[in-house]
């Protein structure tokens, strides 16, 4: 399967690399996965972390270091939603572990696994810096924090919700 941004995208990928000196291009690395993971429904497999390393003229084992690395890039297919829950000190002092557990009773699923309809992927994360919000979660771009067990529900509801509205529409 050949891979490869659309022409928008190689633009944003210029652009990109232009904000770094000549030689430097590997500076862009980071945002460029983003953008290959928004290509690839929220993952990025091996094609497009190769795509990725001949377009920054990088070394494919530089693109996989830094794709497996964060926490934040998908080496592996992920549900339409994703729930990043912080496991740190001050989220765990606040209850993150319960709310972990809670998740994982009420999606059947663990840490890293994925929904059998593939809806929803629980993600256990490092401090995502909102620690006075604990216990947090990132789902997408928002954080969904003071989380109990009936925001928990609620957010899991209004997500099934708009799944259903993008279908209908």
């Amino acid at each position: 399967m050949s891979v490869q941004f659309s022409e928008q995208k190689l633009n944003r990928v210029k652009e990109l690399v232009s904000h770094y000196p000549d030689g430097k291009q590997k500076s862009a690395l980071i945002p460029v996965l983003h953008l290959a993971q928004e290509e690839n429904e929220g993952w990025l497999s091996v094609e497009w972390m190769d795509y990725v390393a001949s377009l920054l003229q990088v070394t494919p084992i530089e693109v996989y270091e830094v794709a497996t690395f964060y926490t934040m890039l998908n080496t592996k297919p992920v549900g339409k939603y994703v729930f990043e829950v912080c496991q740190t000190g001050p989220c765990m002092i606040k209850g993150s572990s319960d709310i972990i557990s809670y998740i994982e009773e009420k999606l059947s699923i663990k840490p890293g696994e994925t929904t059998k309809d593939g809806m929803f992927t629980l993600k256990t994360v490092e401090c995502l810096g909102a620690c006075g919000y604990a216990p947090m979660m990132q789902l997408g771009k928002v954080y969904k924090e003071h989380l109990t067990k009936e925001k928990v529900d609620a957010i899991i509801e209004e997500c099934r919700r708009e799944a259903q509205r993008i279908m209908n529409n």
